[in-house]
């Protein structure tokens, strides 16, 4: 059995290359909050520290929790009820959490986290292992931010990214050059993200979308299920829903539905790596397309992208691009690099990547 004998938080600042725009706004500096557990395992009488990240935003515009609120909600709720928790696994433990809160998903996630990357490293395995992942590598995709030009997706494809998903704007858009655009590379598989910037006037646009576009991404409000579910109906390409999934409810709304044929996953809004995987196979169990999404995360969230992005069954190419696009500074020594088109998935211990020691140390 594990137990948490204590944790700590601290909050980040990473700041991006360049500002990453999107129908939300724009973002150059991506706050997080580094998560830092040691668990005790009671058969070897061992205690190592593991590490997650807390991936929610600065404000509400793309959820109704903030950074400031999961900070709120960690040490109010979360961090005091900690040390009564005795647990078997990292399931385990997520099990008992969700039943303790049943709010504060990304709050959830990030400590759920730190607690696989631990137990990894107590058991000698890798989140993949633990979590049943398979195969050493993982195809990506990257999601380009607005405007969209030909330029951007010429760099992408020379850099082999397997899905490019592009930032879009139901208002503001001209989707008659966009789609022309998109016609002048057929061998291209791309996404639109519209990050619920449609009506139901202007999603009309959408009605002659060219055939190399495989989904489109949260055209409508969050809570606006029935009317993705209507729209779905008269699409070719599959909606994948992101904003409005942010519970393990939400899942079971959508299939009842069938709001969307794709469902985007991203394990630091649903509650962690155990909500994640739960939605996944009930949404592969109904016959509906998961795959893996990004956050804006450090490497240590896209350390777990890539163990979660290697379960069988995955749709499309996840959100996960090279570490070198990001930030100015990554958290981590460890960096991720494209190779045709696909990733290598962390294979040493816990999440598999390297904190540096000025990070480590906080």
């Amino acid at each position: 059995m594990y137990h948490v004998k204590q944790m700590s938080t601290q909050p980040v600042s990473l700041t991006l290359k360049q500002p990453f725009q999107t129908a939300h706004g724009t973002t150059l500096v991506r706050p997080l909050t580094l998560v830092k557990v040691w668990i005790y395992d009671d058969q070897t009488e061992n205690t190592v520290v593991g590490f997650g990240e807390i991936q929610s935003f600065a404000d509400y515009r793309y959820a109704l929790e903030n950074q400031s609120t999961s900070q709120a909600i960690i040490a109010t709720v979360i961090q005091p009820m900690l040390r009564d928790l005795v647990f078997e696994s990292p399931k385990h433990f997520a099990t008992l959490l969700a039943a303790k809160v049943p709010y504060g998903a990304f709050a959830k996630a990030g400590v759920e986290m730190a607690v696989w990357d631990a137990v990894g490293k107590l058991t000698n395995q890798s989140l993949q292992q633990m979590i049943g992942g398979v195969g050493t590598n993982v195809p990506v995709g990257m999601a380009l931010g607005m405007p969209i030009t030909a330029t951007a997706i010429r760099t992408a494809i020379q850099a082999g990214y397997r899905r490019l998903k592009l930032k879009i704007d139901g208002q503001q858009t001209d989707f008659i050059a966009l789609f022309a655009l998109l016609q002048e590379f057929p061998e291209q598989m791309f996404s639109l993200d519209a990050n619920s910037s449609f009506d139901g006037h202007t999603v009309t646009k959408l009605q002659h979308v060219p055939d190399n576009v495989a989904f489109i991404e949260q055209p409508f409000e969050a809570h606006d299920f029935v009317a993705h579910a209507a729209l779905q109906k008269t699409l070719r390409p599959a909606l994948s829903l992101d904003e409005s999934i942010n519970h393990i409810a939400d899942i079971e709304t959508l299939i009842a539905l069938h709001a969307a044929d794709a469902v985007t996953i991203k394990q630091g809004k649903i509650g962690g790596i155990t909500a994640a995987i739960s939605a996944i196979n009930k949404l592969q169990a109904a016959g509906l397309k998961p795959w893996i999404g990004g956050m804006l995360s450090s490497n240590l969230g896209r350390g777990v992208d890539l163990a979660l992005a290697s379960l069988s069954g995955m749709s499309f190419p996840g959100d996960i691009s090279a570490s070198a696009r990001y930030f100015e500074s990554d958290l981590t020594t460890t960096d991720f690099t494209i190779v045709d088109g696909t990733m290598k998935v962390p294979t040493t211990p816990g999440i598999g990547v390297t904190l540096k020691s000025s990070v480590a140390m906080l």
